[in-house]
């Protein structure tokens, strides 16, 4: 054996010694911070991240709209009008009280609406999935309210519960009910077909699958119907107080529009868009989170 051949080489240094350098110690040391991150905080963070982000391009859109089809100012009002509308002038305080409390009424005419009909649609759900002789009756009835556009049931509904809050919350629950009630019967049929019949070898009943399996396996189609329900629940809304009631924002953009408001008319547009994104953004957080709970 040659002499260099005898020669032993140094050792790796044990990592965290003083052959380091403070940059590789640093980058051993320091624990990732999206790693440390609550799952749960970074559903909300990347939700928020794309509100904002779909704000941002909603903005672009309606400003490039304005510009590329040369919308008078009259007429179309660019964010800087809004914006002055709502914040900088003189009147800007007595703007903004005015429209939200337009906004508390809609919301109100809303609310009550997409409760009834979500509800609704889910009590009907166990009911179809409980007995489909049942669905085969009632689901054609469903079917057909929900082909007639609401504005030809506008009429026929207040003719039935006159011109109030009544009025618009049967509308907004029609346009809720049959997209809800068809998305929760098949989230609860589903899970009966996946586990049903480990329930049934086990002994259970009809009663149980529905209790133990069918009903919490249907949480994410109730979520994921809430969810999908929340833009066109705001039109209906909006729609009904413009031909039942006049009251809210759908009333008030229809005098702002006949008076030659259209700051007004942008403002309230800007304001329940947002608000409508900001509830469907809400409700999509607790969607994923159930998605992964039950992924888990």
């Amino acid at each position: 054996m040659t002499p260099e051949e005898t020669v032993s080489t140094p050792s790796q240094a044990p990592a965290g010694t003083a052959s380091e350098t403070p940059a590789q110690t640093s980058a051993r040391t320091v624990p990732n911070a999206s790693a440390a991150m609550p799952p749960a905080l970074r559903v909300v963070l990347a939700r928020v991240g794309l509100l904002l982000l779909a704000m941002v391009l909603a903005v672009a859109v309606w400003w490039s709209f304005l510009e590329v089809f040369d919308i008078s100012a009259l007429i179309g009002k660019d964010p800087v009008h809004v914006w002055e509308y709502l914040f900088t002038d003189e009147d800007a305080a007595a703007n903004r009280s005015e429209l939200l409390g337009f906004l508390a009424e809609t919301g109100r005419d809303f609310g009550i609406g997409y409760v009834v009909g979500i509800g609704t649609a889910f009590l009907l759900a166990v009911l179809f999935s409980l007995s489909p002789s049942l669905e085969n009756v009632l689901m054609p009835t469903a079917m057909v309210l929900r082909c007639v556009p609401v504005i030809i049931l506008a009429p026929l509904v207040t003719l039935l519960f006159g011109v109030g809050v009544e009025a618009v919350a049967a509308i907004v629950t029609l346009v809720v009910f049959l997209p809800a009630l068809a998305n929760v019967l098949h989230g609860l049929r589903a899970a009966q077909e996946r586990h049903g019949d480990l329930v049934r070898a086990y002994g259970g009943s009809g009663l149980d699958l529905l209790r133990k399996v069918a009903l919490p396996g249907s949480l994410p189609a109730v979520l994921a119907s809430a969810r999908i329900s929340i833009p066109a629940a705001v039109t209906g809304a909006m729609i009904g107080e413009w031909l039942a009631t006049g009251d809210g924002l759908g009333g008030f953009i229809s005098r702002s529009s006949g008076s030659f408001g259209y700051d007004a008319m942008w403002a309230s547009a800007v304001v329940v868009t947002a608000v409508t994104m900001i509830a469907y953004t809400v409700v999509s957080i607790l969607d994923t989170l159930v998605q992964r709970r039950f992924a888990a």
